[in-house]
């Protein structure tokens, strides 16, 4: 899959349509306008851009347009992750490497055994 990066008001679309599972455009300028004040086009262009980009599945009902997402927010996580880690070594190599377990070791106990633990249970998987 190719990995897009979306902006704030994008991202903030996405996450009501995730946690919605299927609504209109209506639904996402409600549950917008809680924050901050929108006009109804502007969130019919995002959700536009957002189906073209592949990242909304678009059915036509009577209202309108009804979406959800193609792609659950985890598995975009995780593509987003491994696009950048990817950029980030084929970029800096070695010192990105180092980068990398330099900042695990900033995190805290929980997370960084979470982590390494995770790392392991991957490297046996292979």
């Amino acid at each position: 899959m190719k990995t897009i990066s979306l902006g704030e008001l994008e991202k903030q679309i996405m996450d009501i349509v995730w946690e919605c599972n299927e609504c209109s455009g209506r639904d996402v300028l409600t549950k917008l306008k809680k924050n901050r004040k929108l006009a109804y086009t502007t969130v019919a262009t995002i959700l536009q851009r957002l189906y073209e980009k592949g990242l909304l599945i678009r059915k036509e009902k009577r209202i309108g347009y009804v979406y959800s997402p193609k792609l659950s927010k985890e598995r975009y996580g995780k593509s987003i992750a491994k696009s950048f880690l990817n950029k980030f070594i084929d970029s800096f190599g070695d010192t990105a490497i180092a980068s990398f377990a330099e900042g695990i070791d900033g995190l805290p106990k929980k997370k960084r055994m979470q982590f390494l633990k995770f790392i392991e249970k991957h490297d046996k998987s292979k």
